[in-house]
């Protein structure tokens, strides 16, 4: 019985106990290409294990609106490596407000991150 109660008790704690930091550090920039609607993104990726730039990394960029779900989203587009850790790629908006860029990264790290844009 005391090894079911422990064992039940570790279960526990473990459920509970804080997540792991995220594996990058990201920050996300998005610029008007040639109209509003059309914005090109850059990703920089950082390893906070190691503090340096992320190279080889497969960067897929998504949006949605959120005040309308599933009404509006952009087909994912992969982004192009820049070198130092750098990776852009255009995404086509359906419409002014704010959208919420998905970027997910597969390679050496895995993780996803969300950058939300508002467009006039």
């Amino acid at each position: 019985m005391r090894t079911r109660g422990a064992l039940a008790l570790a279960l526990l704690i473990s459920a509970c106990s804080t997540p792991a930091p995220p594996a990058l550090a990201a920050s996300v920039s998005c610029a008007p290409e040639s109209h509003p609607l059309r914005q090109l993104c850059t990703v920089t990726l950082t390893d906070r294990s190691t503090g340096r730039r992320l190279e080889g990394a497969t960067v897929t960029l998504s949006a949605d609106m959120p005040s309308m779900p599933l009404a509006h989203s952009v087909r994912p587009v992969t982004a192009t490596a820049r070198g130092g850790g750098a990776y852009s790629g255009v995404l086509e908006l359906e419409m002014t407000g704010r959208w919420v860029i998905t970027t997910r990264v597969t390679g050496p790290v895995s993780d996803q991150i969300t950058h939300t844009l508002e467009i006039q």
